[in-house]
């Protein structure tokens, strides 16, 4: 009996430190992660913001984009994420009751503004692997040129509600340290809709667009940023 006691009490403890040096892995001094002291930061980004073609070529264009994003811990892997970004965008004006070159009326410098909350997800908890933490992130939002009426076409971009998804790199030098570098992509998902004028066939001529062509459709807008962050 206290030989078969003394056989379990050895393999248990056998197990145990088995499952203490699987849990280890690396002396502590040599591990490649190593904690996140600070739980916030702050990031100033610029990059450029891709749009989508629309089949009118009225929309937002592409253009660069600067902002500033906030980042909190919440817990564990789970950060709480808010952005707002200005992007130096631009349309084309059109007469759509015009035919030929006549109905191209140029192009117009006009601003977006992008704000958005979310949650993002840190891929190596609240630590950093070989200094880098990798995240995805999920959010909604809103996008808009703060325009409230139509432009000359009767095109109306406005204020429109956006998703917003992606994911990024952290690279944090020193747990300890305040400054970080990140580079991200995020997609901006929001409408498109056209007026009526651009399905009415101007005399002498054919429409801006054909009745197949949907009057609202979803669009993807993929934006890359690099970001100096100060964590606190």
């Amino acid at each position: 009996m206290k030989a078969s006691i003394a056989f379990h009490a050895l393999a248990l403890s056998v197990l145990v430190t088995a499952a203490a040096g699987a849990q280890v892995g690396y002396p502590p001094n040599r591990s490649p992660f190593v904690d996140i002291e600070r739980t916030q930061e702050i990031t100033l980004l610029g990059g450029y913001f891709s749009a989508a073609r629309d089949p009118a070529g009225t929309a937002p264009r592409s253009g660069a984009l600067t902002g500033v994003h906030y980042e909190w811990r919440a817990s564990g892997p789970a950060h709480l994420t808010a952005e707002f970004a200005h992007i130096g965008s631009s349309h084309e004006l059109i007469d759509p009751a015009k035919i030929g070159a006549a109905r191209d009326l140029g192009v117009v410098n006009r601003s977006l503004y992008s704000f958005d909350a979310g949650l993002a997800m840190s891929l190596t908890g609240a630590r950093t692997w070989h200094q880098i933490a990798p995240l995805l992130k999920l959010g909604a939002g809103f996008v808009s040129d703060l325009k409230g009426t139509p432009d000359s076409s009767g095109f109306k971009f406005g204020t429109r509600f956006a998703f917003t998804w992606g994911g990024g790199v952290r690279w944090i030098p020193s747990a300890t340290g305040r400054f970080a570098v990140r580079v991200d992509v995020t997609n901006r998902l929001y409408t498109i809709g056209y007026p009526e004028s651009f399905y009415v066939p101007p005399t002498g001529g054919t429409a801006v667009l054909s009745d197949g062509q949907a009057r609202s459709f979803w669009t993807n807008n993929p934006a890359f940023t690099l970001g100096i962050s100060r964590l606190f």
